[in-house]
């Protein structure tokens, strides 16, 4: 399981200041670079200190118990900053807000919003939401997944400058018992051929870019 990723992204200053924790695996990641690259081009001020931050988003994993309980322990901990910080919203996105939904709204008071797997691509739209003092209206976002970016889908990449993850597929169609890769992720989707290279492209040319 893949220790929280910090960063220090180049953006704009706005008003609203977005706070990120990435846990789990290679996935996940992928995914926080993408909700990364979707706040930053609408705005958002990015900021590797969650206590300065005003929303706080924790992509969790919800595949093994260890991971499911870190995850927890993460929310617990960054929800204790509404009193110590600058969080007004708590967000738990990933797999352990796709598998339990509004059952983590119930468990965890902390949290504002729940962000499953297949709505990664909307997560600017959602912390505007959120944000809205009117935002009591909707608190869980759990679409089907999956949610496959393209080659024209920005991310801000996390880890090491020489290397960089890329999704060719998600989901997978095997119901094994021990495993809950359908529920988190669902049956498997690949994306098409040309998309992949491209990527690798685009990855190769241009680290900032997609």
């Amino acid at each position: 399981m893949a220790p929280r990723t910090s960063f220090t992204p180049h953006t704009r200053t706005r008003t609203t200041t977005i706070g990120f924790v990435n846990l789990g695996c290679s996935k996940n990641q992928v995914d926080s670079e993408v909700m990364l690259g979707a706040l930053a081009r609408d705005g958002f001020t990015l900021t590797d200190n969650p206590a300065r931050a005003e929303v706080v988003i924790i992509n969790t994993c919800g595949f093994i118990e260890e991971a499911k309980q870190e995850s927890i322990n993460a929310i617990i901990e960054h929800g204790a900053l509404k009193k110590t910080g600058s969080c007004t919203v708590l967000i738990a996105a990933g797999c352990l807000a796709q598998r339990y939904q509004g059952e983590l709204l119930k468990a965890l008071p902390e949290l504002d919003g729940v962000v499953g797997t297949g709505d990664t691509g909307r997560i600017a739209e959602i912390c505007r939401s959120l944000l809205n003092p009117g935002r009591k209206t909707q608190r869980v976002w759990a679409s089907p997944p999956p949610y496959l970016y393209d080659e024209l889908t920005p991310r801000l990449r996390l880890g090491k400058a020489h290397s960089a993850y890329v999704k060719i597929a998600e989901g997978c169609n095997r119901n094994c018992a021990f495993c809950a890769i359908p529920v988190l992720r669902h049956p498997a989707h690949a994306r098409e051929a040309a998309e992949p290279a491209d990527r690798v492209h685009r990855r190769g040319s241009h680290r900032p870019g997609g």
